[in-house]
């Protein structure tokens, strides 16, 4: 079984790999909180998402750019594709792609159905696995709410 996703914010984790990479490319977790203006909570979706997509590497507190996620700090089109290939394999946009693959277009709804079944309910958590899923190209919705597999798919 694959590996579930931290329903952060794309915002937020690229934000936190731009303030760790201003930081020396490593930092306790800690610093991190003095330094963002986001609840401890929401950093720590932030880290648990990076991590699982290998943008950075926790250790005893630290923190710590992995060369994914230095390369995605400078230059994230250039990192798009890695990631993107990393995110599908996880939980739940390996979930979704299989849902594609097995009915495309699917209806938003059946896409936001199966979203709650793996745990990722509420709009909050939704919206942020869709924008994850659009934005690194594994889906794409329509103007009507429908869902079709990305360029990266």
């Amino acid at each position: 079984m694959n590996r579930p996703f931290q329903p952060a914010a794309v915002d937020q984790v690229l934000g936190l790999l731009r303030v760790i990479y201003s930081l020396g490319g490593k930092t306790d977790i800690y610093r991190i909180d003095e330094e963002v203006e986001i609840g401890f909570d929401e950093i720590s979706l932030a880290v648990g998402a990076a991590e699982s997509l290998g943008l950075v590497a926790v250790r005893s507190g630290d923190v710590e750019l992995t060369e994914l996620g230095r390369k995605a700090v400078l230059d994230l089109d250039d990192a798009r594709q890695e990631i993107a290939k990393r995110l599908a394999s996880l939980t739940p946009f390996a979930d979704i792609l299989a849902l594609l693959r097995r009915k495309a277009p699917a209806p938003l709804g059946e896409v936001t159905e199966l979203l709650c079944g793996l745990g990722y309910c509420g709009d909050v958590a939704w919206r942020r696995i869709v924008a994850w899923a659009v934005l690194f190209g594994l889906i794409e919705v329509t103007p009507d709410d429908l869902v079709l597999p990305g360029n990266s798919a």
